[in-house]
């Protein structure tokens, strides 16, 4: 029995400066959650609290696919 994939989530987590120039930095995640609430709580129980998440787009099916992404996975682009 295979899996039915569906598209994912694009999303953009910005770790916030600490310090004084310390430098805005921004992280892409390729998320196999259709869904972009789900595919933000995914990412966000890994962020630390200066990190904000959220989602950016949808990611097609056939980029999932090409990831090899299972549903709740995730990899950084």
């Amino acid at each position: 029995m295979s899996r039915v994939t569906a598209n994912g989530q694009v999303v953009l987590v910005t770790s916030e400066p600490i310090g004084p120039g310390d430098p805005l930095l921004r992280t892409v995640y390729y998320v196999a959650e259709g869904d972009a609430n789900k595919a933000e709580a995914i990412i966000a129980k890994l962020m630390a609290p200066n990190e904000k998440v959220e989602a950016y787009g949808v990611l097609p099916e056939a980029a999932v696919k090409a990831l090899g992404l299972k549903p709740g996975e995730f990899v950084a682009a």
